[in-house]
């Protein structure tokens, strides 16, 4: 090619290569002047390092989007509010106005910007024993914490008021509504024409997976190894046994609705099936499964800034390199046998040099919740007042304890809790194995799933020893393969804890769209709480459905058409007339031929007889 180039574009190139190549040689080349030099044979890029390039927007205009954002819960609780509020810390500081309705006066210096309007009292499970005692003392099952389900009826109306005193008040745009027992924030969002967001700890209140379940309903998390009856059991059976005892405790709240002009619902997700449904969990935790885009999952949901450990700590953590932290939840508690055995178990443990210290976060009510002595394997006796009081030297009781911290701190060892949802993000981030104890709720199906993760043991509240604590405890110490584990976890972990900001983007998406998408022109403020209350809007078609985008089309389909039963179906049938027109022909081939074959014998047989 350069053969056939023009003498004097020969000589030009020949030129301009020796003096780039003298250049080099001598030192005085210019990296600037050579590629300019070179890139005249190139025109489209020879001005490319002058170029200043234009960022890409990632933000938005959000000077349209409404402003007020309501979260609502039942139980109330850091353990229940914290994915719901650290969401709405994003959200403030982006320009968004919060409110919080729960039980208790709200107090969290983390959320000052939160204005709070109380339900009642702090809900405590001690001050109804005929309530949770069973639930918490006996094994824990769904249908015997139905109970619960008519507490709430009770005071569905309280609620229910107080959410619309705090909409008057505080007009919000959009409700944020913490799932459990909380159908009275759904209603008012429905009843104002309003958009709401369910979220939730686990997956399972608005995902149908048969081969996921939960050891409250007497299954297991994951189905994947059991057996044809249990596979079938646990999905035919225990749903249907789900619908039927639930159904008189929804028809009760249902006629208290009617009072108020709500339409009834069947189930307790009808309110949000068609708007997001956050869960504070992750798939390595949760059992994988195939997720709607409308259910997003958002965990572990965490603070960005965590109290420090205080020099009390610190200095116990000094002088002991192998703690294990102690913490169980202010909303469950054990029997005080429990608590002895615990207690034994602990002392034991430091005997043997299993651990050498152990941090116990303990908040004792009543003399009654712990034994007065213990009594260790060798036949001694200690005062429980001396541990409580702090005079062993080895292990340290405090009614609060900056947890986060400590399970960050290289000297704890063994994180021994209930299984709750937030302490075992913690213990997951900070990859501290576990050493679980589940009382109720879901804790039980976190505490298999972390077991099956393998960066956790399991006790049993029903058949708690010693023994079992102790070596336990030395297992998940000196296990490779756990510590393995929770190095893998807790990168997992630490990965899906950004999802909180793509949470905060999606509800104001949300906002954004019910803007847009909204008939309803709602300026009026809400003080005549009477009136609202006594308006009938139990024919209301308000379908909370602002995202078309996300909504799967299945879902408008029908079962039959959703789930492609009408193309499957004349599939199989034109297979099954396929087959049946295969097996007609070749019957009637081997009628023929058995026919000839017997008819060409009967002729023979008959002829060798005549010659006979």
């Amino acid at each position: 090619m350069i053969l056939q180039l023009r003498p004097l574009y020969r000589f030009f190139l020949i030129f301009i290569g020796i003096h780039l190549l003298c250049n080099d040689l001598f030192g005085n080349f210019n990296s600037q002047v050579g590629v300019k030099a070179w890139t005249i044979f190139n025109p489209a890029s020879a001005n490319y390092d002058e170029h200043n390039f234009a960022p890409r927007p990632t933000d938005f205009d959000r000077e349209d989007i409404p402003k007020n954002i309501l979260i609502g819960s039942y139980i109330g609780g850091m353990s229940h509010l914290r994915p719901a509020l650290e969401i709405s810390k994003i959200l403030s500081e982006r320009g968004y106005n919060v409110a919080l309705v729960s039980p208790g006066n709200f107090t969290q210096p983390n959320y000052p910007f939160v204005k709070h309007f109380s339900t009642g009292p702090k809900h405590n499970p001690r001050d109804m024993p005929d309530i949770y005692h069973e639930l918490f003392v006996e094994e824990y099952t769904f249908f015997k914490a139905l109970s619960q389900q008519s507490v709430s009826n009770s005071n569905y109306l309280n609620r229910f008021e107080t959410y619309l005193k705090a909409a008057s008040e505080f007009k919000p745009d959009l409700f944020l509504c913490d799932h459990f027992l909380n159908e009275a924030c759904y209603d008012t969002a429905w009843k104002l024409k309003k958009p709401s967001i369910g979220i939730s700890s686990w997956l399972t209140p608005r995902l149908y997976s048969p081969y996921k379940s939960d050891p409250m309903f007497g299954c297991h998390a994951n189905m994947e190894l059991e057996s044809f009856f249990e596979r079938f059991r646990c999905a035919i059976i225990t749903p249907i046994r789900i619908i039927y005892k639930s159904r008189n405790y929804m028809n009760e709240l249902n006629e208290i609705r009617a009072t108020i002009g709500i339409a009834p619902t069947s189930n307790s997700i009808e309110r949000i099936k068609d708007t997001f449904f956050f869960a504070d969990t992750f798939f390595g935790f949760e059992t994988p499964s195939h997720l709607p885009p409308l259910v997003q999952e958002i965990g572990p949901v965490m603070q960005d800034e965590y109290e420090p450990i205080t020099p009390a700590f610190s200095s116990f953590l000094a002088k002991h390199k192998r703690t294990m932290l102690v913490s169980f939840s202010t909303h469950v508690y054990t029997t005080p046998k429990n608590i002895g055995i615990l207690l034994q178990s602990f002392i034991e443990a430091i005997d043997r040099k299993v651990i050498d210290g152990i941090i116990w976060s303990f908040v004792q009510i009543s003399d009654d919740d712990i034994p007065s002595t213990i009594s260790l394997s060798d036949g001694s006796t200690i005062l429980t007042d001396e541990i409580l009081n702090n005079q062993n030297p080895h292990i340290h009781v405090s009614e609060y304890v900056p947890q986060f911290a400590l399970l960050n701190h290289t000297n704890v060892k063994i994180f021994l809790s209930h299984a709750g949802k937030g302490c075992s993000h913690e213990a997951l981030y900070t990859a501290t194995p576990m050493l679980n104890l589940p009382i109720a709720f879901d804790q039980m199906g976190n505490a298999e799933a972390l077991e099956a993760a393998g960066v956790a043991l399991t006790l049993s509240k029903l058949n708690l020893q010693v023994e079992d604590i102790i070596s336990k405890i030395e297992k998940l110490q000196i296990d490779e393969l756990t510590q393995i584990n929770a190095r893998r976890m807790q990168v997992l972990a630490r990965i899906n804890s950004k999802r909180k900001q793509r949470a905060a983007d999606m509800v104001e998406f949300l906002l954004l769209a019910s803007q847009l998408t909204s008939e309803n022109d709602d300026d009026e403020p809400l003080t005549n709480l009477s009136q609202i209350i006594s308006d009938d809007t139990s024919k209301n078609d308000f379908s909370n459905s602002y995202l078309n985008e996300l909504i799967t089309p299945d879902t408008r389909m029908g079962f039959i058409r959703g789930k492609y039963l009408d193309v499957f179906g004349v599939l199989l049938g034109g297979v099954l007339i396929i087959l049946g027109s295969i097996i007609w022909i070749v019957w009637l081939v081997a009628s023929l031929f058995v026919n000839s074959v017997m008819n060409l014998t009967e002729s023979l047989v008959g002829s060798k007889i005549k010659e006979d």
